[in-house]
């Protein structure tokens, strides 16, 4: 399959979590200059992102890596620019996308731990899996707070990358805030309309799975599934000023993400929640046990659950909360 590479402005982004969030907010502030581009992204829902809108990208499998090689080669020819999401996982797999793509420059979101069965648990981990995807003097661009890891910068140094460095903003910026900074950054980078460009991305909405509060007849629902790591979820709980007390902490489990719920033990467990509940796949841990729940849908289990209290669900996006979050999209 031949690679078109000649594109004037491509565009990857990586990181632990945030990308197909990055891609939208970067794709928006494209066509707000009047730059035909394309974008992918992979998220809860893999779509194409084209002047006219998105397009859902129909599987029948799984993801697989070069799915990214086939979307690359099947873009029109007159597209200025294309900003692509690195979908692989494995380290071993994460050097693929550079290679087929070429980046003119690449977008590092964050480095937090996630992905542990294939990375390790700790934030190093992270760094060296993704710095897979990020060739030989690369130009990247770090996102708000990254400059501040020796760790990353010195695996970059190693690679001869030219870093870029975002504005870091005020401390207590949810993930959105710190995607635009490091939009922004890229933005002056390509010497983009920087007026036009943030009104753009200010006006491009929530994803899919985006972290939300969700009035309901009984409470709130704080949908926060998509974090995936304890760091960006235990931030997200800060912002809402919710009391413990008050809050119904629901975790929904994937059977092959039983690291990322090990990484949530303590702070599901010490923390004085007025109630935990745990759904999705069954976890097969001991101290699980008591706080499961089976249901068909996320509808009847909060409300069978959660009376008089809110609730902040984490843990993973797949299976009911997704379902649930469609549903509200019909």
């Amino acid at each position: 399959m031949k690679v078109k590479k000649d594109y004037p402005i491509k565009i990857m982004v990586t990181g632990s979590r945030g990308k197909s969030s990055l891609v939208r907010l970067v794709h928006s502030a494209l066509l707000a200059n009047g730059i035909k581009a394309y974008g992918r992204i992979t998220g809860v829902l893999p779509r194409e992102l084209t002047p006219d809108g998105q397009v859902q990208i129909l599987r029948s499998s799984g993801g697989h890596v070069e799915e990214m090689k086939w979307w690359f080669s099947s873009i029109p020819e007159d597209v200025q620019a294309v900003v692509m999401e690195n979908s692989a996982v494995s380290p071993d797999l994460q050097s693929f996308a550079s290679k087929w793509f070429s980046p003119g420059v690449t977008l590092l979101s964050n480095i937090h731990p996630d992905h542990q069965e294939a990375w390790g648990p700790y934030e190093i981990d992270a760094a060296l899996a993704l710095s897979g995807g990020i060739g030989p003097g690369a130009k990247v661009i770090l996102g708000p707070g990254l400059e501040n890891k020796k760790f990353l910068l010195e695996i970059l140094a190693l690679k001869n990358c030219k870093i870029m460095i975002s504005r870091s903003g005020k401390n207590g910026l949810d993930f959105r805030e710190r995607n635009i900074l490091t939009a922004s950054r890229l933005c002056e980078f390509l010497h983009l309309d920087m007026d036009l460009a943030e009104r753009a991305m200010r006006n491009t909405p929530p994803d899919i799975a985006d972290f939300r509060v969700i009035s309901r007849i009984s409470g709130e629902l704080a949908f926060a599934f998509s974090a995936n790591d304890i760091e960006s979820t235990g931030e997200l709980f800060r912002l809402l000023e919710w009391p413990y007390e008050e809050t119904m902490v629901l975790y929904n489990h994937r059977r092959d993400r039983s690291s990322r719920l090990k990484s949530f033990k303590k702070w599901i467990l010490d923390n004085p929640w007025g109630s935990i509940c745990m759904t999705g796949d069954y976890p097969f841990f001991p101290w699980t046990l008591k706080y499961y729940r089976r249901s068909k849908n996320l509808s009847d289990l909060l409300t069978v659950s959660s009376l008089g209290m809110r609730v902040f669900g984490c843990g993973n996006v797949a299976g009911l909360p997704l379902e649930f979050v469609l549903g509200m999209e019909e």
